[in-house]
């Protein structure tokens, strides 16, 4: 049916191409008659791992979409906290420096995980300075604003403070005083 007929050919010249066909195929190996049940063999295996394979990334997939989740609720709760400090924060150094502001700055908004946090105050000047820069007093002010921006969002019944007020002056002191006094209120 479909074999090639070929013309133009010798006698002779046929002989040396069929010569040729034997020589090849005197030169292959016997035929394995088991290839086929071990390709089906190795083709089932293949199948398998490609199946498991798929069912690992669709896990994957869920895994990562789960931590995605789980990272916005973290920032969630993190800025939520974050925001409720720095708002008491503020009114806490008001309170105890009478004329100065303060707020709490993060290094990275939008990755508040990727950096830290820093504490701007304005105590007198005309422009926000890092909490190095500030006197012994001023920085005791900064660190009780704080202390109690953090005990006013999560408040304990009992602390404990030891010479909280020796780097101040009598004025600071005194304000201190009040604020205490309120609380105990």
């Amino acid at each position: 049916g479909n074999a090639k007929i070929i013309k133009g050919k010798s006698e002779d010249e046929l002989k040396g191409e069929i010569a040729k066909f034997e020589k090849m195929l005197a030169s292959m190996s016997a035929v394995n008659m088991k290839a086929l049940e071990i390709y089906e063999q190795v083709e089932t295996e293949y199948n398998k791992l490609v199946g498991k394979k798929e069912t690992l990334l669709k896990e994957k997939e869920d895994v990562v979409v789960l931590m995605d989740e789980i990272e916005g609720k973290k920032k969630e709760q993190f800025m939520k906290t974050f925001d409720a400090i720095n708002g008491k924060f503020s009114d806490k150094f008001s309170v105890l420096t009478n004329k100065g502001k303060g707020f709490l700055y993060l290094e990275n908004g939008e990755k508040p995980f990727d950096g830290g946090m820093d504490i701007r105050i304005k105590s007198g000047g005309q422009r926000f300075m890092d909490i190095r820069g500030l006197s012994g007093g001023e920085k005791t002010m900064t660190a009780l604003a704080f202390y109690f921006a953090v005990q006013e969002y999560e408040p304990h019944s009992f602390y404990v403070m030891d010479e909280v007020d020796a780097s101040l002056d009598k004025h600071n002191s005194e304000r201190l005083a009040q604020l205490i006094r309120q609380y105990c209120k």
